[in-house]
């Protein structure tokens, strides 16, 4: 009898890794069904609903769609029971897949193992989580080094496999194919994130006008909202890709990006290009969240080398005129853009190259013997 997997992906994101992850993993010998995205269903993986369904975005979008989320909850709990399967191997959003296992585990209806990738930040805030996920979690799959330190504190099997977006991962230091006339703008997937950050996006090509051209590198879906703030812009050349190769393409080619934090600021050192981080809530989110907070960055690469190598614009900062302000003192000094890669790089190093997603299949595989 096939042995069953069932995963859990919150995010578009979450969605890239599994698909790498189970792409290592032979069809023929699995049963594999979970809640999945674009990469995962073109695999042919089916389940209860998509994890469109489940993206929300700050505690206050959360508190709004309680019931719904908890609707969500109790459907992936009962299609779980339903489905049996040996191991629940879920990919980051811990909010959601750390109820459904809690429920799980409380309801005692199957017996299965939980495995999870992508670390929740607790070496960020709520440290005290840690005690909870050791009675959730069987084993822990982590992106960087510096943090098995925190879950040894709570004795959770731990793994360090690096970042799967970074096997085969060379740099040469500089970005040679840059194009001093291109500037890229990386919004975000959700609405929110769109909405926060595109008004501040066209201040800064009001700003420049016709000096540079700009790009927008978009998530699948979120055109039409984005279209609705370029379309106020007259005689400004700009380019909108929501295609992989084409936004890699252009992303490479342009003399800086200015990207919302998260997963596409690795995609943007992936390709090399020098850029921003961009971060900001509603006031009332970020209110309740700060006190919580133990690191000075929100960027990962600034985080592990505890000092801003990426510069960063979070919340009052936010805005076009400081951003204008830093752009201009590297426009003045345009070796600065090759150093930030530079600098980048040697972080990216640690945690590169380290076959992730082959590493977790086959410790997949191997806890299914």
């Amino acid at each position: 009898m096939k042995k069953k997997i069932f995963v859990i992906t919150g995010e578009i994101s979450g969605d890239i890794l599994a698909s790498e992850i189970i792409s290592h993993l032979n069809f023929k010998s699995f049963n594999i069904e979970g809640i999945t995205g674009y990469n995962l269903k073109k695999m042919g993986i089916k389940g209860p609903f998509e994890n469109s369904d489940i993206t929300f975005f700050g505690i206050t979008d959360v508190l709004k769609n309680f019931f719904y989320i908890k609707n969500k909850i109790d459907q992936t709990v009962k299609y779980i029971e339903n489905f049996k399967p040996d191991i629940v191997f879920s990919i980051d959003s811990p909010d959601f897949v750390f109820r459904v296992i809690d429920k799980i585990k409380k309801r005692k209806k199957i017996k299965t193992k939980f495995f999870h990738f992508v670390a929740p930040s607790i070496w960020a805030w709520r440290e005290g989580r840690g005690n909870k996920i050791k009675k959730l979690l069987d084993k822990i799959y982590l992106l960087f080094e510096f943090e098995q330190k925190y879950f040894n504190k709570y004795n959770i099997s731990n793994q360090f496999v690096g970042h799967p977006f970074f096997n085969n991962f060379t740099h040469t230091n500089s970005n040679y194919s840059i194009q001093e006339n291109l500037l890229s703008f990386c919004p975000g997937s959700r609405k929110k994130e769109i909405t926060s950050f595109m008004p501040i996006f066209l201040e800064i090509i009001n700003h420049y006008t016709d000096k540079f051209n700009y790009h927008f590198a978009l998530t699948k879906g979120t055109e039409e909202i984005v279209m609705k703030y370029l379309s106020k812009l007259k005689n400004i050349k700009y380019f909108v890709h929501t295609d992989d190769d084409l936004k890699n393409e252009y992303l490479k080619k342009s003399l800086i990006a200015i990207s919302k934090s998260g997963t596409i600021s690795l995609d943007l050192c992936k390709n090399q290009v020098p850029f921003f981080t961009i971060y900001k809530l509603s006031w009332i989110n970020y209110l309740i969240i700060k006190p919580f907070v133990k690191v000075k960055y929100v960027n990962i690469i600034n985080i592990i080398s505890d000092k801003e190598i990426i510069p960063e614009f979070i919340q009052y900062n936010c805005t076009s005129k400081k951003i204008i302000s830093k752009l201009e003192d590297f426009l003045t000094n345009k070796q600065k853009f090759k150093e930030l890669v530079h600098n980048y790089n040697s972080i990216i190093d640690k945690f590169s190259n380290k076959d992730s997603s082959k590493q977790i299949a086959n410790d997949i595989i191997k806890n299914l013997s």
